[in-house]
């Protein structure tokens, strides 16, 4: 991971947005160049902004804009984003909805901050982190599904494609996977905004669970990769 990685946190609480700041900071690798009440100053700042964050960490619960349509608006319009939720509301079925809106992570307010610290790595690495209760709830509901007939090829996902998407969803970057198929990294980008047009995805997140809810890829060895940690 280079260093620093910089975060904005949006958060109603002020005293929260301070102890998340104050966490964050005490490390070397991070740097939380903003702290917004609410989404619309995200956005307002972003639109002059002269330095990004790698990361955002959002709260659902604010006015004048919430983080569902904060969300929303991200993905539209800088669809790199790397969105983190940070709520009091915590269920399966909300977490599934919000990940496929193109979140990174999902996580209840009350988590454990070496949890927090190891989210942020692996989102800023990999793209994409599970706690083990989202992945244990989205691997159940996966076998008490119906199971629906396999994404096919013959809707528009060639063969390479689907190698390439395979080694996405294992966390290789644009560069590794044009290293391990000795191709072009410029190759492997058309490739990948031909999957993000196929699927109607935004971002590496959308496209890993798109491979997973169509069970492109082996759901448990591939939740068990976005959610390895050391005990809490």
């Amino acid at each position: 991971m280079q260093s620093p990685v910089y975060i904005a946190i949006i958060d109603d609480e002020a005293l929260f947005r301070e102890g998340i700041s104050n966490l964050l900071n005490a490390y070397s690798q991070f740097k939380v160049i903003y702290s917004f009440p609410s989404g619309q100053d995200l956005l307002d700042k972003l639109e002059t902004a002269s330095q990004f964050p790698d990361i955002l960490i959002l709260d659902l619960k604010m006015k004048p804009l919430d983080g569902i349509e904060t969300t929303k608006i991200i993905r539209r319009q800088y669809p790199e984003s790397k969105i983190i939720i940070l709520s009091s509301y915590y269920s399966p079925s909300f977490i599934n909805y919000m990940v496929r809106l193109g979140i990174n992570a999902f996580l209840p307010k009350n988590t454990n901050p070496k949890e927090l610290i190891f989210a942020i790595d692996m989102v800023y690495d990999k793209g994409l982190y599970f706690t083990k209760e989202y992945a244990e709830a989205f691997r159940i509901q996966n076998l008490q599904m119906p199971k629906k007939p396999r994404f096919k090829n013959t809707e528009g996902i060639t063969k390479r494609e689907l190698e390439i998407l395979k080694l996405i969803c294992h966390g290789y970057t644009n560069q590794q996977v044009a290293e391990k198929t000795d191709r072009s990294i410029r190759t492997i980008e058309g490739h990948r905004q031909h999957l993000l047009d196929k699927t109607g995805t935004k971002n590496t997140a959308g496209l890993v669970v798109f491979a997973l809810m169509h069970e492109l890829v082996n759901v448990d060895k591939q939740l068990l990769d976005y959610t390895i940690s050391p005990s809490w």
